[in-house]
């Protein structure tokens, strides 16, 4: 489930996961086709499946761990692809999605506050912050 929370999130913020969030679900659902939240998702609609996916883990316990590595691997990848000041505000909105006990320990709250340096102009210290939360797991 924490791969499909990470790629309900990224969605949500308008990145192009749709099709990782999808193979990821047929997979849980083939697994467990007894799973009735799987098989809900299955006949959604994308923004119905993300919107449902993200409240099932504001109520769901979770490997914080695995999802941990799963979000700042793929936050990586984006990382490197786009603007920093366009990563950042997303990166600021998907804290705000996170579930509150998660996104108060690190490295998830670097995504809160890490783009506060760049309201003084200071992206060197904005990328170290980011790189740092994106390595935590290394």
């Amino acid at each position: 489930m924490e791969k499909l929370f990470v790629y309900a999130l990224l969605y949500s913020e308008g990145f192009d996961v749709w099709s990782l969030y999808a193979d990821v679900l047929d997979k849980l659902f083939l697994e467990n086709i007894e799973n009735e939240t799987y098989l809900s998702l299955e006949g959604m609609t994308p923004k119905e499946a993300v919107l449902h996916t993200l409240s099932v883990m504001d109520r769901s316990e979770f490997d914080t761990e695995c999802f941990g590595k799963i979000l700042m691997r793929s936050l990586l990848r984006i990382y490197e692809s786009i603007d920093i000041a366009l990563f950042a505000k997303k990166m600021y909105s998907l804290w705000n999605k996170l579930p509150r006990d998660i996104g108060q320990k690190e490295p998830f709250l670097t995504l809160c506050y890490a783009d506060d340096c760049l309201s003084y102009h200071d992206e060197e210290q904005c990328r170290k912050l980011y790189e740092k939360a994106m390595c935590y797991y290394d």
